[in-house]
């Protein structure tokens, strides 16, 4: 009678992590529990809702966290429900800096709320996003990268940046649709310093915020996917690929010169999302053949043509989300990227690689931050 869905399992929260956070060289399982004895909670806030740390060997709790910065996260904005900022709830793994060796912090992203833990789950700072009204809002996912080249993470969500104690770096409106953000090399600095890749109007930012490059929004109109890639080769330097029309099937290829190479259409899927860059026949921006784009269900090459088809995938299952979500990773150990690709109302996972398949050349799978910090849009 309150206006408000309960639910005794609430789909949301649901992102779950899987990495070692705590440094001890074995990995641990982070996600959103809720309360025990709870019988119903709402849907749309975290007041009955904790953050756990697993041994993921044996499945006992070995932190746990509950703060208020946390409970009271929810899905309001000035007394309205924000469902799309709300939903792209994440758990991401960065390197805050606040303590030495391998052990690792945890930035939670719910709605317009940003909240920095350490290994052990205590608070570290928080950070109150102002952009949540559709299509002005912040990235749905932010990313986590060393902007500054000083070794520690900053956290990037578009019209903002924050350094890696939280202080702000920029804080400013920077176009409609901002759906998607990366932290990536794209000026090859030799302080190994990375940028920021936006998909709104398809910008480039340096470490203060600064525009390194901006496509605009005539060219952009709804950026609502952004990858980048050596999409012809590590010779002509990275590129972005940019879904840059919103839910439908364009995509175009931006050169390292900020020309555009190319537009193209892709496959309709149920959502018109998915979209990531694959190292098909070469290791990490190594001396290999050019990526590959994956969007669903294929990949693409630079100039628009299909590279690699995937026949013997079922069809989509479910409704809007019955699609094909990837997951790119080396399982093998051979250097390649594999494709690793579900569909969450289905019971398959699907790992396809580049022929021939060399057993003798498997080295065993590394788990890295592609994985435990991917860019799944729902």
């Amino acid at each position: 009678g309150d206006g408000q869905l309960h639910t005794i399992s609430p789909d949301r929260p649901g992102p779950v992590v899987i990495a070692d956070i705590d440094g001890d060289g074995h990995t641990e399982v982070l996600c959103f529990f809720i309360d025990e004895g709870v019988r119903r909670t709402s849907k749309w806030d975290l007041a009955d809702v904790r953050l756990l740390l697993l041994d993921g060997r044996t499945g006992q709790i070995k932190a746990q966290s509950a703060p208020e910065a946390l409970r009271a996260c929810d899905a309001y904005v000035d007394g309205e429900i924000q469902i799309s900022n709300y939903v792209h709830q994440r758990l991401m793994v960065a390197d805050l800096g606040t303590h030495p060796g391998p052990a690792k912090d945890v930035v939670v992203k719910v709605g317009a709320t940003l909240v920095a833990f350490d290994h052990q789950l205590k608070v570290l700072w928080t950070y109150d996003n102002p952009w949540n009204h559709y299509p002005k809002h912040s990235a749905y996912i932010p990313s986590v990268g060393d902007l500054d080249g000083d070794g520690l993470d900053e956290v990037v969500g578009g019209h903002f940046g924050l350094d890696h104690d939280g202080s702000v770096l920029w804080a400013r409106y920077l176009g409609d649709n901002m759906d998607s953000v990366l932290i990536e090399p794209w000026t090859d600095d030799a302080a190994g310093q990375q940028q920021a890749i936006l998909s709104a109007g398809g910008q480039i930012l340096d470490a203060g915020g600064q525009s390194l490059l901006d496509l605009g929004m005539e060219a952009v109109p709804h950026g609502q996917e952004v990858r980048c890639g050596y999409y012809h080769g590590q010779s002509e330097g990275r590129e972005l690929v940019i879904r840059y029309n919103g839910h439908h099937t364009d995509l175009m290829v931006v050169g390292h010169d900020g020309r555009i190479r190319t537009r193209f259409q892709v496959d309709e899927s149920p959502n018109n999302t998915g979209l990531e860059t694959i190292h098909w026949r070469g290791p990490d921006h190594g001396p290999g053949e050019a990526d590959l784009i994956f969007t669903p269900s294929a990949l693409w090459d630079g100039e628009g043509r299909r590279a690699v088809s995937f026949p013997d995938l079922p069809p989509p299952a479910g409704g809007k989300m019955g699609w094909y979500h990837c997951f790119p990773a080396d399982v093998c150990g051979d250097v390649r990227g594999e494709v690793l690709l579900y569909d969450p109302y289905q019971d398959l996972v699907h790992i396809s690689t580049a022929a021939p398949l060399d057993e003798s050349l498997f080295t065993g799978y590394r788990h890295t931050s592609r994985q435990y910090n991917t860019r799944l849009i729902d």
